[in-house]
């Protein structure tokens, strides 16, 4: 079948007009100043020759120029590959001769990184967003001066790349996910429909809205959360993700009115402590998406900002939000804080099987498996990846484990990577983790096991805590509740955790070679 490339975002400047669809730096584009913004963006790549089909890398922190990258690759048939910013150039650069590309957009303050780079990017466009661009790049306002404002029309395959996502690298090299024009739409109908019932309280996503992306646009706010408001005509708020800062989203979420947000655990926490030091703050959000949280942080969340949050999960490969925990499913029933919930949409599946891909009953830990549109695609250039991604009938292999409950709530156990096997049992590090965030004091941890047999719990302490014998004693004791003998850590505390998408992810492969070489 063939659709319209672009198509979920060609109408909204017809539809939408002058309402306020895009905000950044205290600048704000109408919907009909971003569709043009997006067919010269499109046009003006086709000008510079760059041509349907090609791949053009995209690295930037968030900014609107990147939003009109998104939409404007999309209509000009060009496949976008996301650079997540935590990675080396190295990486990239890797990546970008993996797949082909054929152009590089990067933010000017990669400016030095590309440049020590070039010689390996010989042969691609070079483009720079914002200030300052070098004088060896072709600057963005140079592209668009050489695009139309014209509508673009496009016919595309639906089984034709719209752009490659790269897995975030917490278990190795990333590896780049096909979206396909199919499993996009598939991820934008099942992020809306996660929204639309989040609450029996609230309206539909609309034009009352406003979406704020503080985490990188080029992960997973942006992946699950850009266009499902764009396409409903709400406005989207962004704040540069290069640096967090609590008070300064305390005060967007204020000053902007936002209603919808999405936040790891790790950025949660500090603007939690941020608001509680403040006695409140006047917001308005009545939907926060949540990923990697304890369910001592989603009572907290309650605490403060009420229960207007859920908890979610997902792989890169889903792209969604594709299961999560309602804060009204926990007023039934209080055990479920520790779950992840259950099947955000009914396009989605999820199952628990054991190695041969068999189902497994209700309680029982084995693999987790999913099924849906979604995930119908495939790993650029990894044949055999691909075909051990998937057990028959299009079951999906995330690579983690879990159970499911009588009622399918899911029950996230660990990556089935990570899990550490020790003489007296299975000790997995998620559990552990969650354990030792119990005390005020931990600003983030990582577990791993050492050769030696040890288990290790990686301290990064919250700013005003001083390392010291008796606190590490203090977390060990906090951290020990629940865990079996097995499972207790020993407590390190360390300056800086190794971590992707600005801590949401500790590297617990690279955390765990750091730690042989210190006990060597």
């Amino acid at each position: 079948m063939y659709v319209r490339a672009g198509i979920l975002t060609s109408e909204i400047g017809s539809r939408y007009g002058e309402s306020p669809a895009l905000t950044f730096e205290g600048e704000t584009e109408t919907f009909r100043t971003l569709d043009l913004a997006a067919n010269r963006a499109g046009s003006g790549l086709t000008a510079i020759g760059v041509s349907a089909g090609s791949v053009v890398g995209v690295l930037a922190y968030n900014s609107a120029e990147v939003v009109h990258v998104w939409l404007g690759c999309e209509r000009a048939g060009l496949v976008r590959v996301t650079l997540h910013s935590h990675f080396e150039m190295e990486t990239h650069v890797t990546l970008l001769q993996e797949v082909g590309a054929t152009a590089l957009v990067f933010d000017s303050r990669f400016s030095d990184a590309v440049d020590a780079h070039r010689e390996n990017l010989a042969g691609m466009a070079l483009i720079a967003i914002g200030d300052n661009p070098p004088d060896w790049a072709t600057s963005w306002s140079e592209v668009t001066a050489k695009g139309s404002d014209g509508e673009l029309f496009l016919d595309a395959n639906e089984a034709d790349p719209v752009f490659l996502q790269p897995t975030t690298g917490t278990t190795g090299k990333p590896k780049p996910w096909i979206v396909t024009h199919r499993s996009w739409a598939a991820i934008v109908n099942q992020n809306l429909h996660h929204l639309d019932t989040f609450s029996t309280d609230l309206p539909s996503v609309g034009p009352n809205d406003v979406m704020l992306h503080v985490h990188a646009l080029q992960w997973a706010t942006g992946f699950q959360l850009l266009y499902p408001f764009i396409v409903r005509g709400a406005r989207t708020v962004l704040m540069d993700d290069s640096e967090f800062d609590p008070e300064a989203l305390a005060q967007t979420l204020v000053d902007e009115g936002v209603t919808a947000l999405l936040l790891p655990a790790p950025m949660l926490t500090p603007l939690l402590d941020l608001i509680e030091a403040k006695g409140g703050i006047d917001h308005k959000l009545n939907r926060l998406v949540i990923f990697f949280a304890t369910p001592e942080l989603l009572v907290r969340t309650s605490e403060v900002l009420g229960d207007v949050w859920c908890h979610g999960f997902g792989s890169t490969e889903q792209g969604a939000a594709t299961t999560r925990l309602l804060s009204s499913e926990v007023a039934v029933n209080a055990d479920r804080l520790a779950s992840v919930g259950r099947a955000a949409s009914p396009f989605f599946e999820v199952a628990i099987v054991d190695h041969t891909g068999s189902r497994l009953p209700a309680g029982e830990v084995g693999e987790i498996v999913v099924r849906s549109a979604m995930s119908t695609s495939s790993y650029w250039d990894l044949p055999e990846r691909t075909e051990n991604a998937y057990f028959a009938h299009n079951w999906f292999r995330p690579e983690d484990v879990g159970y499911l409950d009588a009622d399918g709530f899911l029950y996230y156990v660990d990556r089935a990577g990570d899990s550490i096997s020790t003489p007296h049992g299975t000790v997995y590090p998620h559990a552990v983790e969650g354990a030792v965030l119990r005390h005020d004091a931990v600003a983030n941890v990582g577990v791993v096991g050492l050769s030696n047999g040890e288990i290790v719990a990686a301290v990064q302490l919250k700013p005003g805590f001083i390392d010291s014998v008796e606190l590490r004693r203090e977390i060990e004791s906090a951290g020990s509740a629940g865990l079996k003998p097995h499972e207790l850590p020993t407590v390190l505390i360390v300056e800086e955790l190794p971590t992707v998408l600005g801590g949401a992810k500790v590297q617990r492969g690279v955390l765990r070679e750091a730690l042989e070489e210190q006990r060597r």
